[in-house]
């Protein structure tokens, strides 16, 4: 016949191997790629796989209220000096301008609400639906009839993506590469913890009037071949946590709890003597 305090004890026990057992996290759900693959015990003998197909990139097209970084070079007599300038980037971009996010805001050039930006010289340019590639091939052309031999440099300042949820490193990250992927993103705020779920990064992109958005398994590749692999400007990426996370015995509330029931199973045991 079970007493009273025994039965607390054993309540006490069970809660405790159920919040340990439902805290813990399995393998699969920390693989982030393959993870349906079955790898050999012995790592020498496994068979590395490989995959060249990925979803085809493109270019980013120019849109309103992005931010342009533009520089011009041009010759003004000096060959030499004209070619270190053009070929280094010690002397393409200014050194009083420092390259962080404020400074990238105030010195660059916003594309207003029509796809237009104004330029020296040129007045008003029109960079809607343009690549950067492009846009460089037109500015060293109408710069041509003003400037010897220009060259213009022209670089995304918004190029960014916004990474939250159960990430080591939240936050707004900048991507200095247009062809930056996810996996680069993730890299960059500190990848999953170990509560982040692979099975469930939701990615919410803007497009010309609205924003979209669509769920990832990145504990497979598949991922590789949506249009979601390349990062584009304002990503946002939320990893959710897994359900495991709700009962975390390291978390503060567990802890609470766990400590009110062994106050309350010694008290019990304090007045039953």
């Amino acid at each position: 016949m079970f007493t009273r305090e025994s039965f607390v004890k054993i309540l006490l026990f069970t809660l405790i191997i159920a919040m340990s057992v439902q805290g813990c996290v399995s393998y699969k759900d920390l693989v982030t790629l393959n993870g349906n693959e079955q790898v050999s015990k012995d790592m020498r003998s496994a068979e590395i796989k490989t995959n060249t197909r990925v979803y085809p990139f493109k270019p980013h097209q120019i849109q309103p209220f992005d931010q342009l970084m533009i520089r011009i070079n041009a010759f003004d007599g000096s060959t030499e000096e004209f070619l270190n300038r053009e070929f280094t980037t010690e002397h393409v971009y200014s050194k009083d301008i420092n390259y962080d996010p404020p400074s990238l805001y105030f010195n660059s050039y916003t594309v207003d609400g029509e796809g237009n930006i104004y330029l020296p010289l040129l007045d008003k340019v029109l960079v809607k639906g343009v690549t950067l590639s492009e846009l460089k091939v037109k500015l060293d052309k109408d710069y041509s009839p003003y400037l010897k031999f220009a060259s213009t440099n022209v670089k995304l300042a918004n190029m960014r993506v916004t990474v939250i949820g159960e990430v080591n490193d939240p936050g707004v990250h900048y991507l200095h590469n247009e062809r930056a992927t996810l996996l680069d993103a993730i890299g960059l705020a500190g990848d999953f913890t170990n509560f982040g779920n692979r099975k469930k990064v939701k990615v919410i992109r803007q497009n010309k009037e609205s924003s979209y958005s669509s769920y990832l398994n990145m504990n497979r590749d598949d991922f590789i071949y949506t249009e979601f692999y390349y990062c584009k400007p304002y990503d946002v990426i939320y990893v959710e946590p897994l359900k495991a996370k709700s009962w975390d015995v390291s978390t503060p509330v567990i802890g609470v709890v766990l400590s009110a029931i062994s106050v309350a199973a010694l008290l019990l045991n304090f007045f039953k003597r």
